[in-house]
């Protein structure tokens, strides 16, 4: 579930500061509670707006004039759950410098097309979903910049109304991994999920694959986006769960290992130690795990390899 979105551009005084400002502007109308942010790959740091851009934000009734730029640094992106970059070449730029948060780094109108239920894109066609930089042009192509902007911001505040952006997950465990397990509900519960508990309900002995099967069954017929698993080591869920046809189930021991196995292979079930990893580490790695995306693109080609293996 996405609670907070950082929108980059070159210098963080035009296009990402409109996005940010205008994004806040119509969750703060809608109630919708979003921490929302913007910074710049080549941005000075404490900088003003453009006169423009605050005069295009003016217009409209939003008063920029508090603003002060932010500079791109790793440390800043790591705080956020979406990224949303003005053009192609900030995404790769993005990519290039935190390429393990690539799951989390879109395009903004290409994420606002993505979020636009309504909408079936032909992948066939090439699209320009770059937003072209203003700085130092006419009032009016500012204006322009910011009627694409505001476009996308207000598909993407609708998606997110809507519940388009909440995860669903299915989670078990044997007895093993009984207590975590309770901690993860919690832990998930406070930060919005829908989740369902599948057991088991207690620390009486019982078996792991009867658990794993069925959370498996559920995720790999889409009734739940993830799922996780937890038993004494997490070794034997992993190896009942990836019986299922369709589940990449994965072992994970920490934080990088999660992030990873979410935005390249396209994990959909976590598979954790309940017995062998400490309760705070084991929320940190489910944290990374569901706030993480897949990135598509050439892992895409090696997920399919691995589906077409009966």
């Amino acid at each position: 579930m996405t609670k907070s979105v950082l929108f980059v551009c070159t210098g963080n005084t035009c296009r990402s500061f409109m996005a940010e400002y205008l994004m806040r502007h119509y969750a703060n109308k809608r109630g919708l509670a979003l921490d929302i942010a913007s910074a710049g790959l080549a941005a000075f740091p404490g900088d003003t707006a453009t006169e423009n851009a605050l005069q295009a934000l003016e217009e409209v009734g939003i008063d920029g004039t508090m603003h002060r730029s932010r500079k791109v640094q790793p440390h800043l992106l790591e705080q956020y759950d979406l990224i949303l970059a003005m053009t192609p070449g900030h995404k790769s730029q993005l990519v290039k410098l935190v390429p393990e948060l690539a799951g989390r780094i879109f395009l903004l109108k290409e994420f606002a097309e993505r979020a636009d239920l309504e909408k079936d894109p032909d992948d066939s066609v090439e699209k320009d979903y770059g937003i072209s930089d203003p700085f130092g042009q006419s009032l009016d192509v500012y204006r322009q910049s910011r009627a694409e902007i505001d476009l996308a911001v207000q598909g993407i505040v609708e998606y997110f109304l809507e519940g388009g952006d909440n995860v669903k997950i299915a989670i078990g465990s044997d007895h093993g991994g009984f207590t975590a397990k309770q901690a993860i509900l919690e832990h998930l519960k406070e930060q919005g999920f829908e989740l369902e508990d599948f057991g088991t309900h207690s620390e009486e002995s019982c078996d792991y694959p009867d658990i794993a099967h069925e959370v498996a069954r559920a995720v790999a017929a889409g009734q739940y986006d993830l799922g996780i698993l937890i038993c004494g080591t997490g070794i034997g869920m992993a190896i009942a769960a990836n019986k299922v046809p369709g589940i990449r189930a994965s072992l994970c021991c920490d934080s990088y290992s999660a992030r990873m196995t979410r935005s390249h292979n396209d994990s959909n079930i976590l598979c954790l130690g309940g017995r062998v990893t400490g309760l705070g580490v084991m929320l940190d790695i489910v944290d990374a795990y569901v706030k993480e995306s897949f990135s598509g693109g050439r892992h895409q080609r090696r997920v399919d390899k691995i589906e077409r293996v009966q």
